[in-house]
């Protein structure tokens, strides 16, 4: 084994090569108990490249006594310090986990961040359970970070956790990372939930609206009509992509629709394809209206045959298509006829064809 007096003796000298040339024996001689010699080098050093070589080097003794060494730096003011340890800390993985629960347990709400931030960016759902602890922080940004980590690693089982955090907290931008998370994590029990707590959902501001929509699109429950009716309403215009996916989305997973319930979806799409929308999100509009066959619009749908907007004319297209009556058939073959589109006229052929089919 080589002379530790030696390498001490390089270390200590002001020739960067010589240094580097210690560092590198430290390495290949696998000298653990020189980690702290290394730590109390990152202090001081201002060479770039000998940083760099210690960094590699600590990262590479991945034992608990090393990681041990390493997260004395979370003491240290530089901030780039306080990095570097959280960057080797995160590839010692299992070897640093018992420091890092230890320092989430820690008075000082920068190092429980720290060890926060490390335990996430080992990005291993078998940490979920210990990230969870800081979902009890009083730190608001730490608890945000636990909550973000937990969606990202699927942690199901916290889901009623961050719905009680949803609850009780009043920091908006909690709030919004939980909402997010939920729709992550969430079941449409939570999702009822969230409506309790949440019950006039188009009162909400922009930031928590566009996520309680993404959540409401996953678990579009079948009393949810009357919430969606309203939302469509008053935020359908302004928000028309999320809403018309939310719309979609409940379609789609209630499919046995009332004669009532029918009527009243109808009308809430048509008003808002009427609205002062993009033409895709009204060619979106009549899709649906399709979709759900509402077969008391067939003369306004056929009217739009000879819109000047195509995307509308392909709307109307399919929702006649889906209505399927032999008026609406032949109001797309007398269109075709009469069109001097190109475009159009391929388009609605096609799906006359499909109808045939």
């Amino acid at each position: 084994m080589m002379n530790k007096g030696y390498i001490l003796t390089l270390l200590n000298s002001s020739d960067p090569l010589e240094k580097l040339r210690a560092l590198k024996l430290i390495r290949e001689e696998g000298l653990y108990d020189l980690a702290e010699t290394m730590v109390e080098m990152l202090k001081r050093e201002n060479d770039e490249m000998i940083i760099e070589t210690i960094v590699d080097t600590l990262k590479e003794f991945n034992v608990p006594e090393v990681s041990q060494k390493v997260v004395t730096l979370f003491d240290e003011k530089e901030l780039y310090l306080k990095d570097l340890a959280v960057l080797i800390l995160t590839h010692h993985y299992k070897a640093a986990i018992p420091v890092l629960r230890e320092k989430l347990k820690s008075n000082d709400k920068h190092q429980r961040k720290l060890a926060l931030d490390a335990l996430i960016l080992m990005n291993k759902p078998e940490l979920v359970d210990t990230i969870a602890v800081a979902l009890e922080d009083d730190e608001v940004n730490n608890v945000i970070a636990a909550v973000e980590a937990i969606g990202a690693l699927e942690g199901e089982k916290y889901a009623s956790k961050i719905l009680d955090i949803l609850r009780n907290t009043e920091d908006s931008f909690l709030k919004m990372t939980c909402l997010e998370v939920l729709t992550k994590i969430g079941n449409e029990i939570i999702f009822k939930e969230v409506n309790i707590l949440f019950p006039e959902p188009s009162t909400l501001p922009e930031f928590l609206l566009v996520p309680y929509l993404k959540l409401a699109t996953k678990f579009p429950y079948r009393d949810y009509l009357a919430v969606l009716l309203e939302l469509m309403k008053e935020k359908g215009q302004e928000l028309h992509r999320e809403v018309m996916e939310l719309a979609e989305s409940y379609i789609k997973t209630n499919k046995e629709l009332t004669g009532k319930e029918k009527k009243s979806l109808c009308a809430a799409l048509w008003q808002l394809h009427d609205s002062n929308i993009p033409p895709m999100s009204k060619y979106e509009i009549l899709r649906l209206v399709g979709t759900v066959k509402c077969d008391y619009f067939e003369d306004r749908l056929i009217s739009l045959l000879q819109s000047e907007d195509l995307f509308e004319q392909i709307g109307a297209i399919e929702a006649l298509v889906a209505l399927k009556t032999q008026r609406a058939i032949k109001a797309i073959e007398d269109a075709i006829s009469k069109a001097s589109s190109p475009e159009f006229r391929e388009i609605a052929r096609e799906a006359i064809k499909k109808v045939s089919e």
